[in-house]
């Protein structure tokens, strides 16, 4: 039975708006955002995706068939997003999903560019844009698991030239966001 608010179904009325599916399980590299920013996983191909600007990001996967309608390869940056924000992610094409549906592990690292519902996040943490209703009215659990989205290609220099502090934090690619990067005014950012 679903939750009120549970209106993740490509059949329905949403399914036009956000036509994929986000599929989205633990992480194979991490636990959540612990490990994120281990330098051999960063390494591995399919742990992270480096964009066009040098930054390591979340990795989409995207089938051959939805790439070529929608004009995306590896290494792409794309915007996953629906009513409730937006996260990037590096594009991998491959067969290892189904047309329709699109695969981002959750739990990534925020890097966040716009706060608040609506928000962008350049690390990838599709958490931020999952459903907040529980499964069921049955069962409370998260639905960070399937969830409508749409994506679309991006271009990072326009985006860095759009919101040049957030991508002027202090990064490094081997480990992601240093700590200064969240040291706003001489205290802890948020």
């Amino acid at each position: 039975d679903e939750g009120a608010g549970h209106q993740e179904r490509q059949y329905l009325e949403r399914g036009r708006k956000y036509p994929f599916l986000l599929v989205s399980n633990h992480p194979h590299f991490r636990v959540h955002a612990q490990h994120d920013d281990v330098t051999w996983f960063r390494e591995i191909e399919t742990c992270k995706v480096t964009g066009p600007d040098g930054y390591k990001y979340e990795p989409v996967w995207v089938n051959p068939v939805d790439a070529g309608k929608l004009g995306l390869s590896t290494g792409d940056v794309v915007k996953v997003y629906n009513e409730r924000g937006a996260v990037l992610g590096g594009v991998i094409v491959t067969e290892r999903i189904m047309p329709g549906a699109v695969y981002q592990d959750h739990g990534a690292r925020c890097d966040t560019i716009v706060l608040g519902e609506g928000g962008l996040d350049r690390g990838g943490a599709n958490n931020l844009i999952a459903p907040t209703a529980t499964t069921s009215k049955n069962a409370h659990g998260e639905v960070t698991s399937g969830f409508l989205v749409n994506i679309e290609k991006v271009d990072v220099f326009a985006l860095a030239e759009q919101y040049p502090e957030a991508f002027g934090r202090d990064y490094e690619p081997d480990c992601g966001l240093v700590a200064t990067a969240r040291v706003v005014d001489g205290k802890e950012g948020e």
